[in-house]
């Protein structure tokens, strides 16, 4: 069934990541597993697990011991796997809001009592007024009437942006502390690909317009985790321009260190963060 399949997925993925993640962590892995893992076929576990690899930059060899422990756990038999984490993920996040109950059926009109007729004098019929018989002149004074829709604009949760902030106000000043003449290199080489990136026009506007001001920025920049994501991919590229990889990846883990005191991080893993890396 595959509700079991789903649950032998999760147990597996507890079995090889739990010794190497943290609680939060490993659940923000086992949602991104239960959202985009649909099978167990080869592709799958290499796909999974490579985005995993990349997030918390797990190296070559780690990568591939995981594929063959990932294959093997997934045909355990029930007894050797720990328990089913659902209960812990639903717990993680807050109930979707009950769906509101469906309306009573309206009770039917009873048919009105017909009166006696009554005489009246005759009396001229009155002349409607065009408007009253035009059918457009109607709609259009609906129209007129109606007060004008305003677009939805979609909400973005508070948390992504802080733990952002605290990311990269810890990169620029670990790097303005120890590499002062390297900053002004970091931001050119992040501004020059900064348009290539997958994040919002306005988001990548507001980047641009914080650098001048880095070390006095609080670097809350207002967008999704996805487009948040997108920019930090961008300050890694920079990074690795300037110090090189192991460089540009020990700052960037003493930034998420960093990031992970904030008390929004109970809400929002900073390692989210690496989604597009």
């Amino acid at each position: 069934m595959a509700g079991d399949a789903q649950s032998q997925r999760r147990r597996a993925t507890v079995a090889v990541l739990g010794p190497l993640l943290d609680t939060a962590a490993l659940l923000d892995e086992l949602w991104f597993q239960h959202e985009t893992m649909r099978g167990e076929a080869v592709s799958d576990i290499i796909g999974f697990v490579d985005a995993v690899a990349r997030r918390h930059l797990f190296d070559t060899a780690t990568c591939k011991r995981l594929y063959a422990d990932f294959f093997k756990a997934l045909r355990l038999p029930d007894a050797q796997l720990p328990a089913d984490p659902w209960p812990a993920m639903q717990a993680q996040r807050p109930a979707a809001p009950a769906p509101a109950p469906a309306p009573a059926p309206a009770m039917p009109v009873p048919p009105a009592v017909m009166a006696a007729p009554m005489v009246v004098p005759a009396v001229a019929p009155a002349v409607a007024s065009p408007s009253a018989i035009n059918p457009v002149a109607a709609a259009l004074a609906a129209a007129q009437a109606s007060p004008p829709a305003t677009a939805t604009v979609p909400a973005i949760d508070a948390e992504p942006p802080v733990v952002f902030g605290a990311l990269l106000r810890s990169i620029v000043s670990e790097v303005h502390r120890y590499h002062r003449e390297a900053l002004d290199e970091v931001r050119k080489d992040a501004l020059g690909v900064l348009d290539s990136s997958g994040a919002s026009a306005a988001l990548r506007n507001a980047y641009r317009e914080a650098w001048p001001r880095a070390l006095q920025h609080d670097w809350q920049l207002r967008g999704s985790a996805a487009d948040l994501a997108e920019l930090l991919r961008v300050t890694y590229h920079a990074l690795a321009e300037a110090f090189g990889r192991v460089g540009a990846e020990q700052i960037l883990q003493r930034g998420l260190r960093a990031a992970e005191a904030v008390p929004e991080a109970r809400l929002f893993s900073p390692k989210r963060l690496m989604a597009s890396m």
